[in-house]
Order: C-alpha cells, then structure tokens, then sequence
C-alpha cells in the first residue's frame, strides 16, 4: 500500500466518523433512518476493514494501538443509542393500556439525547488519535527514505576506493 493511499484512508476515517455523529444526531432529532445509517460492528465498517485488514502493517505505531478502543466505544454507543430509539419500551400491557409506553419511549429518547456528547468526545479522540497516526506515518517513512539515502551515499562513497 502507497503512503498516499494509507493518508487517504486516514483521512477517509475522520470524515466518515464525523459523519457517523451527525447521523446519530438526526436520528434523535426523528429524521428517518437509511440503510447506511444501521450500526454496526467495529470490525464492519470500512475503518474497521482496513484497521483489522491492510491497516495491520501499521500496528508497530503507537497510535494505532490508541485506536482501537475509543473506535470500538465509538461503535458501542451508537448502537446503544439506536437501541434507545427503536427498540420498544418494556411496557405490560396494563401499562400500555394506560400510556405508559409514550412514557417509557420518551425517557428512551431522552436517554438517547445524553449519549450524543458521549458519541462527540469519542469521535474527537479517534479523529486525533488517527491524525497521530497520519504524523507517525509521515515521521516514519521520511526516517526510512532517509535511511534509504544514507544505505546509497555510502554504497557510492565506498565504490570508488581502493583498498590499499
């Protein structure tokens, strides 16, 4: 894999998490729900394929071993707050009867609405944790297009001398 490549991708991975809150945020303010917007496994998302995928080339650095964590969390508490909105309230019939349900959905919610700067401080700490990871990138191939340089100047520096 390119280095320009392991940028895009790290670049990608910020976007798409900020995008992730946002959509959280919508689905507590009642906006409908596509596809795309179901929660999933850390391990499914596209982050999540190249993290536990190619990404793993990278798992020497330190801020690839801080992802992981903050992303699963991430993860978690989005799906805990699409639970909150979607799953019925546990309700007996005796209560639904007397409207306890409308009463329980709008705790959920309410619920749902606490979680949101959860989901923000999670998603700010695996966006700095991956712009780490993008300057540790960068330190570490310039240390290696460096070493890349010294390994040729003295390959050449030694080329033209005679052992005496």
């Amino acid at each position: 894999m390119k280095l320009s490549d392991v940028v895009s991708r790290l670049h990608n991975a910020r976007a798409s998490h900020k995008a992730w809150v946002a959509r959280a945020e919508a689905l507590v303010a009642g906006m409908e729900l596509e596809k795309e917007q179901v929660p999933m496994l850390p391990t499914d998302c596209i982050f999540g394929q190249w993290y536990y995928g190619s990404g793993q080339m990278l798992r020497k650095l330190p801020a690839y071993k801080a992802l992981e964590k903050p992303h699963d969390q991430l993860h978690r508490t989005y799906m805990q707050i699409f639970r909150l909105l979607f799953d019925e309230p546990d309700v007996s019939a005796l209560g639904r009867l007397f409207g306890k349900s409308k009463k329980a959905k709008a705790a959920q919610i309410k619920q749902a609405e606490k979680l949101i700067p959860l989901l923000h401080a999670l998603s700010d700490e695996v966006c700095d944790i991956l712009e780490n990871l993008e300057t540790q990138v960068m330190t570490a191939a310039k240390k290696q297009k460096m070493t890349q340089l010294e390994n040729t100047i003295e390959i050449h520096n030694g080329e033209g001398r005679k052992e005496s």
